[in-house]
C-alpha cells in the first residue's frame, strides 16, 4: 500500500485535467518581398534595322460620298424604345441652339447638343437616340418646362 501512495496522489491531478479540443488554423504564408529583376540588356541595333530613309508623310486619304441608297433592316442599328416617363417628340427640331436660360436649366456637364425643340415649342434633352425621337422637358427652378413663347421669349409658357 506504502507504494501506491504516490499514484494515488496523482489521482486528483489526472481528474482535474481535462482533454482539450483543438482546432488547426491556417496561417497565410510569410511574404517576402519579390526579388527585382536584373535588367535586360538592348539588343544591340542590326544595320539591317535601321531605316534607310526619313519617315515621310502619309499618303493623301481618298474620301467619297455616302451613298443615298436605304440600308437594309439588318444593316440598320435598331433604336432603343423611349422610357418610362420619357416624351415622344412631335415634329422634333433637331440641332438647335438653345437660349442661355435653357443651357442654364440643364444639369452641370449635360452637352448643349442633347438639347431640342419640341413641334409645340417646348425644349426637351435626350439621353440616348430613340425611334421616334424622346426626351424629358427641361425645367426651370420651379418644376415648369421651358418653352418658347408666341412672342419670342423663353420661359414657362403663360396660362391663357
Amino acid at each position: 500500500m506504502s507504494r501506491l501512495l504516490p499514484a494515488l496522489a496523482l489521482l486528483p491531478l489526472l481528474a482535474a485535467c481535462e482533454e482539450v479540443g483543438t482546432m488547426a488554423v491556417e496561417q497565410p504564408a510569410p511574404v517576402f518581398p519579390a526579388p527585382a529583376p536584373a535588367p535586360v540588356p538592348a539588343p544591340a541595333p542590326t544595320p539591317a534595322a535601321q531605316p534607310s530613309a526619313r519617315l515621310s508623310t502619309p499618303a493623301p486619304v481618298a474620301t467619297a460620298p455616302i451613298s443615298n441608297s436605304a440600308p437594309s433592316v439588318t444593316e440598320a442599328a435598331v433604336a432603343p424604345r423611349p422610357a418610362a416617363g420619357a416624351v415622344v417628340a412631335s415634329s422634333p427640331q433637331e440641332n438647335v441652339s438653345a437660349p442661355p436660360v435653357v443651357l442654364g436649366a440643364l444639369l452641370p456637364g449635360t452637352p448643349p447638343s442633347a438639347v431640342f425643340q419640341n413641334g409645340d415649342g417646348c425644349y426637351l434633352f435626350s439621353i440616348e437616340r430613340t425611334e421616334p425621337l424622346s426626351g424629358y422637358p427641361v425645367r426651370d427652378s420651379s418644376g415648369t418646362p421651358l418653352c418658347e413663347n408666341d412672342d419670342g421669349t423663353v420661359g414657362p409658357r403663360p396660362s391663357s
